[in-house]
């Protein structure tokens, strides 16, 4: 009797893709039940009919507003004594157009559904960020969709889409793809106000890859003249910005309502150091446990540490758009500064990487993460002012 030999059929792979996807949606699906766990425990309405409206506190009420209604002509004394200028219209237009192509759903339901959406979109596109490295990729879409702070990306805040858009426009620099870095800091732009200050890392990444190619100071403007893109591209960066300014003209007759509503928050321009500085050195009432102003400054001080670590690793670009965006809000007060740090791609992407640097430390902050996020979202819902 003979044997006859057996071709085994060739190993059949699951693509990469079909892996990211995988792992983006099985975050989203145990973030959902955990923030709803903690809703059903700490809302002020626990039942599954009231979720998720019931996640929807502080500004995702404006947000909602806005998707429904559109902009004020005037304040909003029921809400408080300032108009809804204060929010970029992008996001709430997004929300508000895919509502009313579906028929009028519940704004909340719809919202939802985007924010979760683009935060596994904005893993998806952090993948080559990474360097292609799936620890951090997996850590990154933990901590958007089933993190401590994913309360931001997956209910109705501006937070999802700037963090989406930002890492649009890095992945756009990596690959020296200018133009389209200056459409997606355009519309950066028209998320919110700190998106327009993209057009730095744009023009200082072109001009970095412009030297490291061996162009001469002497030669930049012929090499302008030769190939225009980054002066397209430089003028796409403040697009949204001034398209919402430009309504604001029309429609109330002030292009910077946006900013001049500030001072009905309470949100007065001035020495960002000085504002640290007392939010640094306001201690509690009593114990040892950190008051929310100084929950705030350790996030600010955070995120200008790690730009700094930018900037000592010669990523220039990234470390003055981050600079930017710490110190501009920082000039107004303390207010949501924690919220702001950790939307802020070019300072959570390298904390990510070093946290998945080592397998020990992986499955610990995965873990963390994971856990925490019922907790913070019962501390969303118990008002803890620090993640306002």
């Amino acid at each position: 009797m003979t044997t006859q030999a057996v071709a085994l059929p060739a190993e059949r792979r699951v693509p990469r893709w079909l892996v990211l996807v995988a792992i983006a949606l099985g975050f989203a699906v145990l973030g959902y039940v955990l923030r709803l766990a903690a809703y059903l425990e700490a809302g002020w309405e626990p039942h599954f009919s009231a979720y998720p409206d019931g996640l929807c506190r502080w500004d995702c009420q404006w947000y909602a507003n806005l998707a429904k209604y559109g902009y004020d002509t005037f304040p909003v004394p029921d809400m408080i004594d300032a108009g809804n200028w204060a929010f970029f219209p992008l996001f709430p237009a997004i929300v508000g157009g895919i509502r009313a192509l579906l028929g009028g759903l519940q704004v909340m339901n719809v919202a939802t559904a985007v924010s979760i959406t683009m935060s596994a979109a904005a893993a998806l596109v952090a993948y080559p960020l990474f360097d292609k490295n799936l620890r951090a990729y997996t850590l990154y879409a933990a901590f958007l969709l089933c993190g401590p702070f994913s309360i931001y990306f997956t209910t109705f805040y501006t937070e999802v889409l700037f963090v989406l858009l930002t890492n649009c426009v890095m992945l756009s620099l990596q690959r020296s793809r200018y133009l389209s870095a200056g459409a997606f800091a355009g519309l950066l732009s028209a998320t919110r106000i700190v998106g327009v200050f993209a057009v730095f890392a744009i023009a200082l990444q072109w001009l970095i890859d412009y030297r490291r190619a061996g162009g001469s100071w002497r030669g930049i403007v012929p090499e302008i003249i030769r190939k225009p893109e980054i002066v397209l591209a430089i003028l796409l960066a403040p697009v949204g910005c001034f398209a919402y300014m430009a309504y604001l003209h029309s429609y109330m007759g002030d292009a910077l309502a946006f900013q001049h509503v500030q001072r009905a928050w309470g949100r007065v321009p001035g020495n960002p150091l000085l504002y640290l500085w007392i939010g640094l050195t306001d201690m509690p009432d009593s114990g040892f446990w950190p008051s929310t102003n100084q929950w705030l400054g350790l996030a600010a001080v955070g995120g200008l540490v790690v730009t700094g670590v930018l900037a000592w690793q010669r990523r220039y670009p990234v470390a003055v758009f981050a600079l930017i965006s710490l110190v501009i809000p920082l000039s107004a007060g303390m207010a949501s500064m924690l919220r702001f740090v950790v939307a802020l791609s070019p300072v959570v992407l390298p904390v990510i990487a070093l946290l998945a640097r080592w397998r020990w430390l992986f499955i610990v902050s995965l873990v963390a993460f994971v856990v925490s996020d019922y907790f913070f979202t019962v501390g969303w819902l118990s008002e803890w002012l620090a993640l306002v």
